[in-house]
């Protein structure tokens, strides 16, 4: 019998397989590229002639991606408009001071 553990780990492996085709495969198996990424939650990077090209992935994934998406555009707008009266070279040291706390404040946690 498995393990709790084990089984925690298997779905976990499941959740996040991604897996990779060509065009010419996907085509002729797009119903069940389709099941898995529905049903698996799978992703499918699809590749043309060796490289990746395309990747399908749960719809759930996509719609978080687009959230992520657009809230990093909202601060960036938010941060031009509190911004555009500020001398450019002042806000690049403040960009770059805050880029060193944060990294030195991951630093501590690790």
């Amino acid at each position: 019998m498995q393990s709790l553990q084990s089984r925690k780990l298997d779905k976990l492996a499941r959740s996040v397989m991604e897996k990779v085709t060509n065009s010419s495969a996907l085509r002729s198996n797009l119903s069940l590229v389709l099941d898995e990424v529905q049903f698996n939650q799978d992703s499918y990077v699809i590749e043309r002639k060796g490289r990746p090209a395309a990747v399908i992935v749960p719809l759930t994934v996509f719609e978080n991606w687009k959230r992520s998406r657009e809230r990093f555009f909202e601060t960036v707008r938010r941060i031009q408009e509190a911004n555009k009266n500020a001398d450019p070279d002042e806000v690049l040291q403040d960009v770059l001071e805050a880029q060193q706390a944060v990294r030195a404040e991951l630093t501590q946690e690790q």
